[in-house]
């Protein structure tokens, strides 16, 4: 309390050893043994207090990748994003952008993903809302092809008592960063 400005947030923090990322459902990921990741840290601000509505607010994450190699790793895996909210009234605007760059070497593996969301929600009412919202997300890879998915969604959600009933339609294309046309 008092060391940062009124409005303002910040959240850090530190893993001396990165799990494996790749776990699935239900199940614990585990330590790598300490071969491929090494230690990993975030960093997050956020800032309200700006003007009435608004939050701005920043990331960036790093994972030390150990394993560097001229075929396999460049360096280390880091993210970092960026991205604002703004409610006037019973209407919400936020857009968001982000990097994670995976500096993998291998020929036509993923090098890195590019983003950019935007969303609109409007409260009609305490019970009654609408909201749209589009991502798009490029994949970057290393002497291939690069592929962009883009998700559009609008959605109503209505609330009775205890009761809430949500319809969404959604729409992918280049589901999994692929081009193919059942995609």
């Amino acid at each position: 309390a008092g060391i940062l400005p009124e409005g303002m947030s910040a959240y850090i923090s530190y893993a001396p050893r990165v799990g494996n990322p790749k776990n699935s459902n239900k199940a614990g990921s585990g330590d790598k043994g300490g071969n491929d990741t090494g230690d990993g840290w975030d960093l997050a601000v956020k800032h309200t207090g700006i003007m009435d509505g608004l939050a701005i607010y920043a990331g960036v994450s790093n994972i030390e990748q150990k394993n560097i190699g001229a075929t396999t790793v460049a360096g280390d895996k880091n993210e970092w994003m960026a991205g604002a909210t703004y409610a006037i009234g019973s209407v919400t605007l936020g857009y968001q952008h982000s990097v994670s760059k995976l500096n993998t070497n291998a020929a036509g593996g993923v090098s890195m993903y590019e983003n950019d969301a935007y969303a609109v929600s409007f409260n009609v009412n305490d019970d009654l809302s609408l909201s749209y919202g589009m991502h798009r997300s490029e994949q970057i890879q290393n002497g291939g092809t690069n592929t962009e998915m883009e998700v559009k969604s609008l959605q109503m959600s209505y609330t009775a008592g205890g009761a809430t009933i949500t319809i969404a339609e959604s729409e992918v294309d280049n589901a999994l960063y692929s081009s193919a046309t059942t995609n």
